[in-house]
């Protein structure tokens, strides 16, 4: 007897299956989504450092918050590239816009605090990863 052919609806229903998941995007690793949280907590912690040191004992300079979380946001999105991981634009201009933050301090605005702007630009970098899943 001869060997029934599979039908090319088989094949098809198999690569329309793959399509779908295609269409709702590759899914992030578990390295990848810790990567993401740990950027997140440098910069709670960050925040944290401000508010516990905010009582006078010690003085940042004006320069040090928007630095440090420039230094993190930057780091954190080279360090996924350098992975292959997907690293959301919210990342980089995050990180860009607080290193201008922390340049305009040192050169041009010397006596002038960037902290708050630094604190919203931090609660935006991590509400827009809550709300889109990506950081």
């Amino acid at each position: 007897m001869a060997k029934r052919r599979r039908s090319s609806n088989t094949s098809y229903r198999q690569s329309s299956g793959s399509q779908s998941n295609y269409n709702r995007g590759p899914r992030k690793s578990a390295r990848e989504a810790q990567i993401e949280r740990m950027t997140w907590f440098f910069l709670v912690l960050i925040f944290a450092v401000v508010q516990l040191l905010s009582d006078n004992t010690i003085q940042l300079p004006g320069w040090f918050v928007p630095l440090a979380g420039a230094v993190v946001l930057l780091g954190s999105g080279i360090y996924q590239y350098s992975r292959r991981y997907r690293v959301s634009p919210v990342t980089w201009l995050g990180g860009a816009l607080l290193l201008v933050f922390a340049m305009l301090n040192l050169y041009a605005h010397i006596s002038r605090s960037f902290v708050g702007e630094s604190m919203l630009v931090f609660a935006g970098v991590i509400l827009a990863g809550l709300l889109t899943g990506e950081t």
